[in-house]
């Protein structure tokens, strides 16, 4: 059976702090961060903790790995090396902080934070050790999911600031913000193509849930899926490295509203082919650094575990291996050779 999948954009509780990976939660579950390789051997935990540790992210040079920590009673974002050692606590602060994003350079993190009062969440960002902390957006509406530009010289984020969930960009110091979309339904789930040219995201302004593309100007907004089905939701887009598809779930072909499957199409939204069609389908599409992979997260053994595929559907592998634990939100080491994700186990009850 598949599993339902949440949409929130960010989540303040630490138990949940990683965002929208997919599927319900079990009860009293522990999430710590692991790595595997590639071909599914050399399973390695690199946190231990009775707090969830989740959402692990790459730095850009594969020497760190950040992710975020309930462990102070708040969610922090932490950064250890990718052996586990050099745990370093970079927020240290009385507030929810989640959703860290490295600089392409691997200087800074961004990151989404409710302190300073804000209910909402503000953009922060922080050098990579921690020091040097910056509020980028200060505005008392809903600033969540920073998403860098290539280059690094601008942050993509969605805001409710103009009443709904709307896509807005900022140079990296928070100058020169600018609107980019104004529709009248939600904009989530950004992705900025490997030139730096567009961005994919995920909007109902039309009904469904479908996938759009923008330019990094606000220009040439186009819709790349358009299912007609009722309640039809297209979500989570991920460019190839090549930028000349982009992978993304749908529950087009289920028939039910929590149930997906993971697609790719060429990037004008032409080719699109259901990739693992299975009646336990997938989310939470990454691909390979080469492109010729994705890893994605599926319950189709029983419980949710993290697989590989080859970019056209073939050649299905179960990494994780049947794991009695949940794995969730697979993310690929820069060089290919190394998957990392958070994995739980039931917590024992006092």
């Amino acid at each position: 059976m598949k599993k339902k999948l949440f949409w929130a954009v960010v989540v303040t509780v630490p138990t949940l702090a990683l965002a929208a990976c997919g599927g319900s939660y079990p009860a009293y579950v522990n999430y710590e961060v692991y790595v595997i390789n590639a071909d599914g051997n050399g399973l390695k935990k690199l946190t231990d903790h009775p707090a969830d540790d989740n959402g692990p992210v790459w730095s850009p040079d594969g020497k760190q790995i950040a992710f975020t920590s309930g462990r102070d009673d708040y969610t922090e974002i932490y950064v250890m090396n990718t052996d586990g050692s050099g745990l370093n606590n970079l927020t240290n602060h009385t507030a929810h902080d989640n959703s860290p994003a490295w600089s392409p350079d691997g200087r800074q993190i961004a990151f989404m934070s409710y302190r300073d009062g804000d209910p909402y969440g503000e953009i922060y960002l922080v050098n990579a050790d921690g020091s040097d902390l910056k509020n980028l957006t200060n505005d008392p509406a809903g600033d969540n999911g920073p998403v860098w530009s290539p280059d690094g010289k601008q942050i993509a984020f969605t805001s409710d600031r103009d009443g709904n969930g709307e896509i807005y960009v900022m140079n990296a110091d928070g100058s020169n913000l600018t609107r980019l979309t104004d529709n009248s339904g939600g904009d989530e789930w950004l992705a900025w193509s490997p030139d730096g040219k567009q961005i994919a995201f995920t909007s109902n302004h039309d009904g469904n849930w479908e996938i759009y593309v923008i330019n990094a100007d606000g220009s040439g907004l186009t819709s790349l899926t358009s299912n007609p089905a009722p309640d039809s939701h297209d979500s989570q887009p991920v460019w190839s490295p090549d930028g000349k598809q982009i992978a993304f779930i749908s529950n087009r072909d289920s028939g039910h509203p929590d149930d997906f499957d993971i697609y790719v199409m060429n990037a004008d939204g032409s080719g699109l082919n259901n990739i693992t069609n299975h009646p336990a389908g997938g989310n939470y599409p990454a691909w390979s650094p080469d492109g010729r992979q994705i890893a994605f997260t599926s319950d189709r053994d029983g419980n949710r575990e993290i697989y590989v595929m080859n970019a056209d559907g073939s050649d299905l592998k179960n990494l994780t291996n049947n794991n009695p634990a949940d794995d969730i939100g697979p993310v690929w080491s820069p060089d290919g050779k190394q998957i990392a994700f958070s994995s739980g186990l039931p917590r024992p009850i006092d």
